[in-house]
């Protein structure tokens, strides 16, 4: 916290206090989809996070009686890394405006604060999907982070992004889940990983809980069995973002401890504030550092919509 000139009057001092308080209820960001849906790490007191994928192992062979092991050579994969940018925002109020009573007008100021924290913790970690398939900004392997030809680093492709762009519907998803089945290493076999959400904008909610959460299926009037309920025990969880930019996109995600889209704190929101012994006007400010982005595809599926 800031360090206060000794001629600010206790009275400031409380008032200062009070608006952090203020400030801090409105930092809604833990709760949130993104803290939720992304791996989060903290980066502690490392200025840059280093990561690097290994390529898999090949299938373990069977081992004839009395014959030596076979060895297998690791390959390293793709680098990434990781630099937090700082996030401030702060504002003024003059002593006038404190003396005159003005503190609701002044508390607003700092719920306003608070509420910018959020929007823009919001805004930026949705910019992963927003621009999921068209930026390659930051990506380990030179594509974007949904597409149909990331590179293996034994050879040939992978995809996490339909062949053909589609809108959300009983088809489009079983096309989605089928191609999540047959996901590789980049050794070429199979890793079995399973959805868990499925990540909509809010212009799409309606129809996700309809295939997701109806008992039967929502595209015919036969009572036939919803399958995305119990598909492989999966019970995909249906997530809404209002961040999410294009009304047509949707996204399939693993569990947090599968994929490697990734979150780093460097510093968590931080509430400081001052006395201007010049001006007579106390300041309050905000700070964050977080970084965002991806090590591998894998564990992250999305469509564009058609």
């Amino acid at each position: 916290m800031a360090t206060f000139r000794s001629t600010l009057p206790d009275l400031y001092l409380s008032r200062l206090a009070y608006l952090e308080d203020v400030l801090a209820d409105e930092i809604d960001i833990e709760d949130g989809v993104f803290p939720s849906i992304l791996r989060i790490r903290d980066m502690g007191n490392k200025p840059i996070v280093r990561t690097t994928t290994v390529a898999s192992f090949g299938t373990v062979p069977i081992k004839s009686e009395g014959a030596d092991v076979t060895y297998d050579e690791l390959a390293q994969g793709y680098d990434k890394t990781y630099q937090a940018d700082t996030y401030e925002l702060a504002f003024r109020t003059s002593k006038e405006a404190l003396d005159d009573e003005q503190e609701e007008v002044v508390s607003d100021a700092a719920r306003m604060l608070g509420r910018s924290m959020t929007y823009a913790y919001n805004v930026d970690h949705a910019n992963l999907f927003n621009n999921g398939f068209s930026s390659t900004t930051g990506s380990p392997d030179g594509v974007e982070l949904f597409a149909t030809n990331h590179t293996l680093v034994s050879g040939g492709t992978e995809q996490n992004e339909l062949t053909t762009a589609a809108d959300l519907s009983v088809t489009s998803l079983r096309d989605a889940l089928n191609d999540i089945l047959d996901t590789t290493d980049d050794a070429g076999k199979l890793i079995h990983w399973r959805a868990e959400v499925l990540l909509v904008p809010g212009e799409l909610q309606w129809l996700a809980h309809e295939l997701i959460d109806s008992p039967d299926r929502p595209d015919t009037g036969n009572r036939a069995l919803n399958a995305f309920r119990k598909a492989d025990g999966q019970g995909l969880r249906v997530l809404v973002s209002p961040y999410l930019t294009d009304a047509d996109a949707w996204f399939l995600l693993a569990s947090p401890s599968v994929h490697n889209i990734r979150s780093y704190w460097r510093e968590r929101p931080n509430v400081m504030h001052d006395w201007d012994f010049d001006s007579s006007s106390m300041k309050v400010k905000i700070r964050a550092r977080w970084v965002r982005g991806w090590s591998d595809f894998r564990g992250g599926y999305g469509s564009p919509g058609a």
